[in-house]
């Protein structure tokens, strides 16, 4: 990874530099997505530039560079492929003592590094003057503190007095049910509780009110402008989400999640009946929270039969395989491939049955989904039926009883699996229950179990439907929140996590996780809402602040900013990002082109960080 600060006015070079002699340097091409022709930056075009010599030792690659961003290159040449010892035996004249320079270079292959980063910095000016990224003094401020916009300059003078040089601006946009300027009610329409008289102006009239602000800060009293761009979720109560129900995690684009609704329901309920049971809404020692747990024991978990998600219905599937056996009977369909067969024959005792349970029950064994959706492939597991039977079909029976006893010992294992998880919920609810009711800094110290301070916070939030009454799995939508000492790169919302499920969430209860993808093709629409609420704000400020960067999906980070920067190339970037990791860290600089990071001091090892 190279960082290449930027010179006001001026354009500096990159040189890359290859020994002679070293694997690299046969036939050596640079490819870089910097756009060397000039061309609009796209982020997946690569443009070929040969290196040449540059002495008798080394060869030289280098290329102007006339514009800020994340950029990627890699390296191609040609070298003799190690693993291939006939090819090394070819040119080391083993058979030939005089080998032609053709044979040599035609027993070389095509090779290529990994792919590496640049970051050029953009360039920042005031009044004229350049801003060295290290010369940034940056004071937050909070927009809904300072009254309505035009009473804004007596601020904006205080803080240039101070010595700061920029403000960064907490979410301007209109707010949702909590208020939190982090819970996004609309991103494309500022608050209203910024103007007089909000409500009568449309969205493009605050936004050129915004401009005309950002140009008399920077003009008169010489300070630049970031803001906070929200990407990861939006507020629970979303006007949008009612005709988008898709932008969420719902029960139906997300089926894994159903198990972790209906449990999260179920607590709902029993935090609003607690009485019913005989119990004290009052937690006030661990004894009380051990009374809690037993009743959420007898109450939500085990009348749920979570159990259900886990385990394949023996029934259900010897009745599907029994059809499949006897279609095949009269048809050539069915048949276990020669491979499978032998590696079948092979095995024994408990790798035997994994193969079968990987044959059989395929990718669905790894992902929750509905009750009992864990089904077997009722063609493929009567084919192999056949094979361990033998015997021309007629020992249907005997096939079916081995297929119920090999059922019971795949669904041992699930039920290992269901008593884990079921273990990990009573130890997050209890854990979260201690945490919020006995200790004296929580907010939920001192309050009673019930609708509106519940056992646990819901992790799911149902979204008012335009026409009452309607029941929609849609409208039942995951909100967004948190892992302790998770990998910010998975998705705790996909369908190989159980975090929903087995309660390892800490929860932002007024925020509803968005589910983007890995491409705009995954949910159209709401890629382009977010991108033009990312191109209004690019067109007014001069950096943005990435919110919860470490939880939002990078390829959507990876084209927002690249869109934004088609806006604003000198746009500079400063993100939240609290990986844990420095090598994760440089995963999300390096591809989004970050030029400041922000720390908690609690998280960091001395001042410098």
């Amino acid at each position: 990874f190279i960082r290449l600060p930027s010179v006001l006015n001026q354009s500096c070079a990159i040189r890359f530099r290859i020994l002679i002699g070293s694997t690299a340097s046969i036939d050596a091409s640079l490819h870089t997505n910097y756009p060397l022709d000039g061309s609009p930056y796209m982020r997946t075009k690569f443009h070929q530039k040969r290196f040449n010599f540059g002495s008798q030792t080394e060869l030289i690659c280098e290329f102007r560079i006339q514009r800020p961003g994340p950029y990627q290159y890699y390296v191609s040449y040609k070298s003799v492929d190690a693993s291939e010892t006939d090819r090394i035996d070819s040119i080391s004249s083993k058979t030939d003592a005089n080998p032609t320079l053709d044979r040599i270079y035609r027993a070389f292959k095509a090779q290529r590094t990994p792919t590496s980063y640049f970051l050029v910095d953009p360039q920042l000016t005031l009044a004229g003057q350049a801003l060295p990224l290290d010369a940034i003094a940056l004071q937050s401020v909070s927009p809904k503190w300072l009254g309505p916009m035009k009473s804004w300059s007596g601020h904006l003078a205080a803080s240039s007095k101070l010595g700061y040089n920029m403000l960064h601006f907490i979410p301007m946009q209109q707010r949702g049910g909590s208020d939190s300027p982090y819970s996004l009610y609309n991103q494309l329409e500022l608050s209203d509780e910024l103007f007089e008289e909000g409500s009568k102006y449309s969205a493009e009239q605050k936004d050129q009110r915004l401009r005309e602000t950002l140009l008399e800060m920077v003009h008169r009293h010489r300070l630049l402008g970031v803001t906070d761009m929200v990407w990861n979720h939006t507020a629970y109560n979303s006007d949008w989400l009612r005709d988008h129900p898709e932008a969420g995690f719902n029960l139906e684009n997300s089926p894994h999640l159903r198990s972790a609704y209906e449990l999260d329901a179920a607590l709902v309920r029993f935090s609003r009946d607690l009485t019913d049971y005989g119990l004290d809404r009052m937690v006030h020692t661990e004894e009380d929270v051990g009374r809690l747990m037993k009743a959420v024991d007898e109450h939500v978990i085990q009348p749920l039969n979570l159990w259900q998600f886990f385990v394949i219905d023996v029934d259900a599937a010897v009745e599907a395989v029994g059809e499949a056996w006897d279609a095949a009977s009269n048809s050539d369909s069915g048949v276990v491939l020669a491979e499978d067969e032998s590696a079948l024959l092979a095995l024994s005792g408990d790798a035997r049955n994994e193969w079968l349970r990987t044959y059989m029950v395929g990718e669905r064994s790894q992902v929750l989904s509905t009750r009992f959706g864990r089904a077997i492939d009722p063609v493929r597991t009567a084919a192999v039926l056949r094979l361990l039977v033998g015997g021309d079909g007629s020992n249907r029976d005997a096939a079916m009883a081995q297929l119920r006893g090999l059922l019971d010992v795949l669904n041992v294992a699930y039920y290992g699996e269901y008593d884990s998880d079921v273990a990990a919920i009573r130890s997050n609810i209890s854990s979260r229950v201690k945490y919020e009711r006995l200790d004296h800094g929580s907010w939920k110290f001192g309050k009673p179990v019930d609708s509106s301070y519940q056992i646990v916070d819901p992790l799911f939030t149902t979204i008012e439907p335009r026409e009452a009454g309607v029941a929609d799995d849609r409208l039942h939508v995951a909100n967004n929140g948190w892992i302790w000492g998770g990998n910010p790169l998975d998705n705790f919302a996909g369908p190989q996590s159980k975090a929903y499920l087995q309660r390892a969430v800490i929860v932002w209860g007024d925020c509803v996780k968005l589910n983007y993808g890995t491409s705009p093709s995954d949910n159209p629409w709401l890629w382009e809402h977010m991108r033009q609420y990312t191109l209004r704000m690019a067109r007014v400020f001069h950096g943005f602040r990435i919110d919860n960067c470490h939880s939002t999906p990078i390829e959507l980070a990876e084209y927002l900013l690249d869109e934004a920067r088609k806006i604003n190339p000198n746009l500079y970037v400063i993100a939240e990002l609290f990986t844990g990791s420095e090598d994760t860290d440089r995963v999300f600089v390096q591809r989004l082109g970050i030029n400041s990071l922000i720390r908690e001091a609690m998280q960091a090892w001395d001042s410098h960080e």
